[in-house]
């Protein structure tokens, strides 16, 4: 299924420059590299362009489209968007004239609903003596998932960045700590640029609902899940108003595109 390309007017391009940077895309590894090349595919389209391809991405269902989008939202919050700096004022102007919301949210970063406090207990009894170096080792290679559940709960990024690459760690477990409240943004956002973990709707859907996601952390994960989900989400009172009514604008198109 072709995606649909919102804003109306050279549709045939912007269809064509969608196909045309999945295609791309699909040739680079999942992570930086593909990100990057984002990034400057964006930075090369004049920003209607660049919006009608973002937008027609975001609606899409389709496999190949998620994955483009997944690499425009990391090149959105990672070190490649220096690349789009003096490029996405316009972009979110346009966007917003248009009232495309699928693509104007990416551009903002609103507050957490909630806002994380450092506790004023002491560190766990069990962890308060272990050196970093000892913490990553236990989180790249332990089973205990009590002993997984602590670190991940510290919430140092090194460490939780190793707990996220272990092996042994299970989607009902990284659903876990996509729900834990309170958690540090932090954690939250290695979760979302996992490789591994980004890619379960299960996982994505658990972050979007915690109330410390930043939301634009969340907004940039919403094209990956599928449109019952997003339309779980539409409905959700307690999320971010601007994650609810995002995700259930995109519910909306993927239903009317599958119509």
């Amino acid at each position: 299924m072709s995606p649909a390309v919102p804003g109306g007017g050279a549709a045939d391009v912007s269809v064509a420059r969608v196909r045309a940077l999945t295609r791309t895309l699909a040739a680079f590894e999942e992570g930086p590299a593909r990100s990057g090349a984002a990034a400057r595919a964006l930075a090369a389209m004049p920003a209607v362009t660049a919006v009608r391809v973002v937008a027609a991405l975001a609606r899409s269902g389709g496999a190949e489209a998620r994955a483009a989008m997944a690499a425009v939202g990391q090149a959105l919050v990672g070190p490649d968007a220096a690349l789009l700096y003096d490029h996405l004022a316009e972009v979110y102007a346009v966007a917003a004239e248009r009232e495309l919301l699928e693509v104007s949210s990416l551009l903002v970063s609103p507050p957490a609903r909630r806002a994380w406090v450092p506790p004023r207990d002491k560190a766990n009894a069990r962890l308060a003596n272990l050196t970093l170096g000892h913490k990553k080792t236990l989180a790249r290679t332990h089973r205990d998932p009590d002993l997984l559940a602590r670190l991940a709960a510290e919430g140092e990024p090194p460490v939780v960045r190793e707990l996220l690459r272990n092996p042994l760690l299970t989607e009902p477990f990284a659903v876990r700590i996509a729900a834990r409240r309170p958690i540090r943004p932090e954690t939250l956002r290695l979760l979302a640029e996992s490789r591994r973990w980004r890619t379960r709707p299960a996982v994505m859907l658990a972050l979007a609902r915690n109330p410390y996601a930043e939301p634009a952390v969340a907004l940039k994960l919403l094209a990956l899940l599928p449109a019952a989900e997003l339309a779980e989400l539409g409905r959700d009172g307690t999320v971010h108003p601007l994650l609810r009514a995002t995700a259930a604008r995109l519910a909306r198109a993927r239903t009317g595109a599958a119509e």
